[in-house]
């Protein structure tokens, strides 16, 4: 959106030089809104002194400036109405990235809404309850899919569009070569926490795997000691710990097959955008905008959760296909990332979507 406007960040929570956000452009212009009110309230950066030392001094001074006294005695709430009111009447729309629930949401709308700016709304996250006051106020929400635009739409209409996403380190992903012999070495990325089910992954994969068969656990969590006594040992399941974006394409272009496994919540994977852009087969539970992402691509192998039956069918499907299916199904994979989902085509859409509001 840099490309065509001014584009200013703010956020609800706190932001360090080492956001992913600066890697695009080290200018850019980001606000917080605990350093807003800081700034421009005297009352409460006093007591964000206060809390700061009385809680050892960690991090930025400002980050307290949401202490308990202030909520309760100091009118809190008001404040952040007025600092958003005083940085929203300065942009012609607000493009708001955040879950229906996210704090803050519905005030900023209320207020974007009475001073007559545009409101554009990427949801991020599963819609689980849609029943929100402001979602009329909204003049068009961006959805990743149609899946989650139903959980929306099902109970109120409401103006969007669908768009999905596009890899970060999308040069690097469609450099590596297309998948053209045995699937053998398999990937699975999350973040290693119980609700993103990798433990039923490295469960089913020991059960079904060749000899020769081998799978990297990329991610860092709380889960991971858990999920290594779950390994055993195993030198066919290795763990890799956390891998930043930038060196990710490594790994992908090390592996034949990507594992996507449930979570409740999701609505992309990202994992699943970058298997595509990086060519390589995909095994997957029916999650996100999944289903979506892989119409027309021959790569149907999908397994249910907590389903061992299920998983080892399609395990063993894709280890029976022979080199000719599956240079085609990773062909197929790499031209639809190419077609629908590249960073230029995701790029321009929101552009259409933003134009057709402000022009």
């Amino acid at each position: 959106m840099s490309s065509k406007y001014v584009v200013d960040i703010c956020t609800t929570g706190t932001i360090t030089r080492k956001s992913q956000v600066f890697d695009f452009n080290k200018e850019q212009k980001v606000y917080e809104i605990k350093a807003l009110l800081f700034h421009q309230f005297f009352s409460l950066k006093l007591l964000a002194f206060f809390s700061f030392f009385k809680n050892g001094r960690k991090g930025k001074v400002s980050d307290f400036v949401n202490n308990a006294f202030a909520k309760r005695f100091l009118d809190y709430d008001e404040k952040v109405k007025i600092v958003l009111e005083h940085l929203i009447k300065d942009y012609e729309a607000i493009l708001i990235v955040a879950q229906l629930s996210t704090g803050l949401v519905g005030d900023a709308i209320k207020i974007a809404k009475n001073i007559n700016k545009k409101i554009l709304f990427r949801t991020t996250g599963t819609i689980t309850f849609s029943d929100y006051d402001f979602i009329e106020s909204v003049d068009c929400f961006i959805h990743h899919s149609q899946n989650n635009a139903k959980q929306i739409e099902n109970k109120r209409k409401h103006k969007f569009v669908i768009i999905d996403q596009c890899a970060y380190n999308e040069i690097d992903l469609l450099q590596i070569p297309l998948v053209n012999h045995e699937v053998k070495k398999f990937l699975t990325l999350a973040r290693l926490e119980k609700e993103k089910n990798v433990d039923e992954v490295i469960k089913a994969f020991l059960k079904v795997k060749g000899d020769d068969d081998v799978l990297y656990v990329v991610g860092d969590g709380t889960e991971i000691q858990n999920l290594k006594k779950i390994a055993k040992n195993e030198k066919s399941v290795i763990f890799t710990g956390f891998i930043k974006n930038h060196d990710l394409h490594q790994y992908f272009s090390e592996v034949d097959c990507i594992i996507i496994p449930y979570y409740k919540f999701e609505t992309g994977p990202l994992t699943g955008i970058e298997a595509m852009a990086s060519a390589r087969i995909i095994i997957s539970a029916r999650t996100g905008a999944m289903p979506e992402r892989m119409k027309g691509t021959m790569n149907n192998f999908w397994f249910d959760y907590n389903n061992f039956e299920s998983f080892k069918k399609v395990f063993l499907e894709v280890k029976s296909l022979n080199e000719i299916q599956i240079n085609e199904i990773s062909k197929n994979l790499k031209e639809k990332y190419k077609m629908e989902y590249c960073l230029s085509k995701i790029g321009n859409d929101y552009l259409k979507v933003v134009s057709k509001f402000l022009n």
